[in-house]
């Protein structure tokens, strides 16, 4: 979908790597693909990935089409491992 002019916003493409183990984020739905609601205190994405932002990749798949919880499932398979997480983040001027 288009951004409303009404809205300037800019759009920040961002890595984020995760360290093994839980990440102690709430992602959900949205039209334009799996979102981060909540970042929980204690969490090693905190101050690094925001609420708003759409999950666009994990270790380089693409999770556009993905639903919130095939998002989940993906990171926890990996969650041994370091992932990196690929977010569009929107940042309101």
């Amino acid at each position: 979908g288009s951004i409303p002019d009404s809205r300037m916003s800019s759009i920040a493409c961002r890595d984020c790597f995760a360290p093994p183990g839980k990440l102690h984020i709430v992602i959900h739905s949205t039209k334009d693909g799996p979102a981060v609601h909540t970042v929980k205190d204690g969490s090693s994405l905190f101050g690094h990935v925001f609420p708003g932002d759409l999950i666009i990749a994990v270790d380089n798949v693409d999770t556009r089409s993905f639903t919130a919880e095939q998002v989940m499932t993906l990171m926890a398979t990996n969650s041994g491992t370091k992932r990196k997480i690929t977010v569009l983040h929107f940042e309101d001027e």
